[in-house]
């Protein structure tokens, strides 16, 4: 049975605090569980089963990222819950983000940063800026990943940043967001013409992870296998990373149409490609351990 590591979780607890952006989106404006990703993910008829999991920061308030990041991580430390590491967030504008990571550096639970970079607070070109690139060298410095969620015309700065901090893992979040077109359209859509020379540059940088999610199937279900042999051909089997998005993948297709629908084009390519883009590869990038 194949093992999977779920790469993009988000929870929440209304009781706790509500992101700003989450008022905007009424279907998701209530608490967010555990109990409720394994509940979207229904039965595994023997295929899979979700073993682990990683949860990455809900662009919360900047005067609430303290206190989302220590009630993750002190939840991922009780070890009574398939969470295997978190995601946190910092402003990686900062004058050295290890100040605001140090309540946690040294958690065993605390796996990779992410500073947003798709909404409108972080303008154009935010990541290439000199502080930003210190701060991506010191995460490799730290064994940290940083998780890139990127408009999709600007994954040309990302590439660049790669260079920059080659020693650094970093992970693209939802194939950088290529929008409809990439599904509906394919990936050689005149549309997709920015995004496509963006990611092919991605595809160069060896210290790049692609993850397979935040896109809606909508009624171009046959066309994702198209979808994925271009992420395939950019990235290769070991720099694939497949995830949920749970619960925003509920404003598009949901979790287990997700997961069949990716499952069932990678298994097309042998159980070495399932084991690594469903489970190794994450381990290896977020530094889970077996």
């Amino acid at each position: 049975m194949l093992p999977i590591i779920d790469a993009h979780l988000h929870l929440w607890d209304m009781a706790d605090f509500v992101p700003p952006w989450l008022p905007e989106a009424p279907s998701l404006l209530r608490t967010f569980t555990l109990d409720d990703w394994r509940s979207e993910a229904g039965p595994s008829n023997g295929e899979w089963q979700l073993d682990r999991a990683i949860y990455v920061e809900i662009d919360a308030s900047p005067q609430d990222r303290a206190h989302e990041n220590q009630l993750i991580l002190d939840r991922i430390r009780k070890g009574d819950s398939p969470l295997a590491g978190a995601v946190v967030a910092a402003d990686l504008l900062s004058e050295n983000v290890r100040d605001e990571l140090a309540p946690w550096l040294g958690d065993a639970g605390l796996k990779g940063v992410r500073h947003v970079l798709h909404t409108p607070a972080s303008p154009a070109g935010v990541c290439i800026k000199p502080e930003f690139v210190a701060n991506i060298k010191r995460l490799g410095e730290l064994d940290l990943a940083f998780d890139a969620c990127m408009r999709q015309g600007e994954l040309g700065d990302l590439a660049a940043l790669a260079k920059a901090a080659p020693e650094t893992r970093i992970v693209l979040d939802h194939c950088g967001n290529p929008g409809p077109a990439f599904l509906s359209e394919g990936p050689d859509s005149p549309k997709l013409a920015t995004w496509r020379v963006g990611f092919s540059q991605l595809g160069e940088c060896p210290n790049v992870a692609c993850k397979l999610s935040g896109l809606d199937l909508g009624s171009a279900k046959e066309s994702i296998r198209r979808a994925i042999d271009f992420c395939f051909e950019v990235f290769g089997e070991d720099r694939l990373i497949w995830a949920s998005n749970y619960p925003v993948c509920k404003l598009g297709t949901p979790l287990r149409p997700w997961l069949d629908a990716v499952h069932g084009v990678v298994a097309q390519c042998g159980e070495t490609a399932l084991m690594k883009i469903f489970a190794l590869n994450a381990a290896r990038v977020y530094r889970i351990a077996n």
